[in-house]
């Protein structure tokens, strides 16, 4: 199994320590983070890498979190799951069991699924972003979705496309996983209630890189659509420019997991021309722009845009330390993220508590969404989802 500990120079001193703070410090806030750090899912796990460690670096150049009246600076610790459950569970246990973290942040539905009753067992409290609905239930008390799930901006997404195209035949496509079965379910549903015709479903091996076999099937039933879901980016890529060298001339939707730079890169412009997606982030909006320019920096590359909502959920973690005076008593943070919240996001939208609707307990942070269209290799934006 491997194991990532991010040091410099790939994320700038990422799992040691983040900012110079005096000695004084007597404590130290650990967050961990488990993710995709290298594969297919990648982009969005490095996201939440760095979307943890730019606003720990905020906080630490500030003198440190001011816990009552006391600074303590925070350190982002950060370990590759590979998107396996197995790897997950290892991870946490180093987190929580050597590295002595309180807080984790849980990039998979696997790795939530898998941990779910650690964290309630240990009082660890943890940040996903799985789309599962059974990560958190009515029994959560430490787990937390940190954005707005597909139940909150599906129904506006797709009412968008239904609004603005005239094509209504879709087929849908997701991995072979708790993410993928949850996706298709719920998104065959809100299509239906908006009067498309559902030509098929289907789901994948998160492994398979050959997709002409699939692609012949699908396109064999004419769809005027493809849904392709919670697939990961470059996988995303990869389909598209594969059924368009089939002879695909239909519309591209993404309805889960956001990431058109990376999805151009695998699709090419021509293949990704007018396809509907939702996105994290408005790329033109300021405090975007700065976060990107720090991931950058941090890694040479351009992040995914999911990196927002991982920005945003550490720092209302972090107001939620503040607000409970403490940052060793996880059971207290837990209880103020509802004194924490709401409050503005890096964009400028509200943030607030919510979820209790679909998964039984106002367990998630409710965030704005964006739906974006492809115009000549860009992603511009034409409205929001929430």
């Amino acid at each position: 199994m491997k194991l990532i500990k991010m040091a410099a120079p790939l994320v700038a001193g990422l799992g040691i320590s983040i900012g110079v703070l005096g000695a004084a410090h007597a404590q130290t806030v650990k967050i961990g983070v488990i993710a995709a750090l290298t594969g297919g899912g990648a982009p969005w796990g490095m996201a939440a890498a760095e979307g943890a460690r730019i606003a720990a670096a905020e906080i630490n150049a500030k003198g440190g979190l001011d816990v009552g009246g006391k600074r303590q600076k925070v350190e982002v610790i950060a370990y590759d799951d590979q998107y396996k459950a197995a790897d997950a569970v290892a991870a946490y246990n180093r987190l929580v069991r050597q590295d002595g973290a309180k807080y984790v942040i849980i990039m998979s539905s696997a790795g939530a699924l898998a941990l779910k009753q650690n964290v309630e067992d240990d009082r660890i409290l943890a940040l996903t972003s799985s789309y599962s609905a059974k990560a958190i239930d009515k029994n959560s008390k430490y787990m937390f979705r940190l954005f707005s799930d597909a139940y909150d901006y599906l129904p506006a997404l797709i009412a968008w496309t239904r609004d603005n195209y005239k094509e209504r035949r879709v087929f849908t496509l997701n991995p072979n996983d708790e993410t993928g079965w949850d996706q298709s379910k719920l998104s065959e549903k809100v299509f239906k209630q908006n009067d498309f015709t559902i030509a098929g479903q289907e789901v994948y091996e998160r492994t398979l890189k050959d997709f002409q076999p699939l692609f012949t099937k699908v396109i064999g039933l004419k769809p005027e659509i493809i849904d392709l879901g919670s697939t990961p980016p470059a996988t995303a890529g990869l389909m598209i420019r594969q059924a368009r060298e089939m002879g695909y001339k239909g519309m591209f939707i993404k309805t889960g997991g956001a990431g058109p730079k990376d999805i151009l890169a695998g699709a090419g412009k021509e293949g990704v021309e007018n396809m509907v997606s939702v996105l994290y982030a408005d790329p033109k909006n300021a405090g975007y722009q700065r976060v990107a320019a720090a991931y950058k920096k941090s890694t040479g590359q351009e992040p995914n845009e999911i990196v927002v909502p991982f920005y945003d959920a550490v720092n209302v973690l972090l107001q939620a330390m503040q607000k409970a005076g403490t940052a060793s008593d996880t059971t207290k943070v837990a209880a103020a993220f509802g004194k924490a919240l709401p409050m503005a996001s890096l964009q400028g939208d509200q943030l607030t508590l919510g979820g209790k609707a679909h998964i039984g307990a106002d367990q998630q942070i409710v965030s704005t969404m964006y739906i974006g269209v492809m115009k000549n290799g860009e992603a511009v934006v034409v409205g929001k989802a929430r």
